[in-house]
């Protein structure tokens, strides 16, 4: 054996099983786990993939099943009433104007008009009182129905205003003091309409049909 050493075909095969035992030593302790989590991570990522694909799909098309709590129907019903309910738009404007010291002179509606799945009821209402009062009036108008911190607020009725004409006041108070013409939209839901469905006395039968088939005896 030390003669197999001494010579030099035996000391070039110690200096190569050297380095083969090393790489191989390398081989177990360095490449081999490195290449075990490599593929531990690239399986992971393909289930990550998955399931983002999956979120996506959901969020393209969500659920139907939506939990509606009491509280946010009280709140629905609230901002969009049944009917437009005039008694209850008198007391909202009345309530508003005597807040924000003003007068309440009149209110007069027009015919509702006819929206998807809701009815819009216009009024011309009068108040009068300084001008800085008004513009709050119709703040608090507006902010009777908002979304807050992503919540639906209902204090009240929805009410729109599409227009504002200030004049003198008819008893002869001079400015800050102003006569307002307000046009505002008060809102109710309103359930859609199904169409008709058609009258069986006018479908056409195809045994009475005068069309005679070719080759048929009529």
């Amino acid at each position: 054996m030390n003669e197999l050493l001494h010579s030099p075909k035996g000391r070039v095969a110690a200096v190569v099983g050297g380095c083969l035992l090393v790489a191989a030593a390398a081989w177990f302790l360095l490449v081999s786990p490195q290449r075990a989590k490599a593929t531990e991570l690239e399986s992971q990522l393909g289930t990550s993939q998955a399931e983002l694909a999956q979120k996506r799909l959901a969020l393209a098309k969500p659920s139907a099943a939506v939990t509606i709590k009491p509280s946010d129907l009280y709140r629905l019903t609230k901002a969009l009433p049944n009917d437009t309910g005039m008694s209850g738009i008198l007391l909202d404007v009345n309530r508003l104007a005597g807040s924000n010291e003003l007068a309440f002179r009149s209110i007069a509606p027009s015919s509702p008009v006819g929206g998807s799945g809701y009815l819009q009821q216009p009024l011309v209402v009068v108040v009068q009182g300084r001008f800085g009062n008004i513009s709050r009036f119709l703040g608090d108008l507006r902010n009777l129905v908002a979304v807050r911190r992503g919540r639906l607020d209902a204090r009240g009725r929805l009410y729109s205003v599409t227009k504002v004409d200030m004049a003198a006041p008819d008893d002869g108070q001079k400015f800050p003091v102003v006569q307002a013409t307000v046009t505002v939209n008060a809102y109710a839901f309103s359930a859609p309409v199904p169409a008709p469905a058609p009258d069986p006395s006018t479908t056409t039968d195809p045994s009475s049909s005068g069309t005679v088939a070719a080759g048929a005896t009529p």
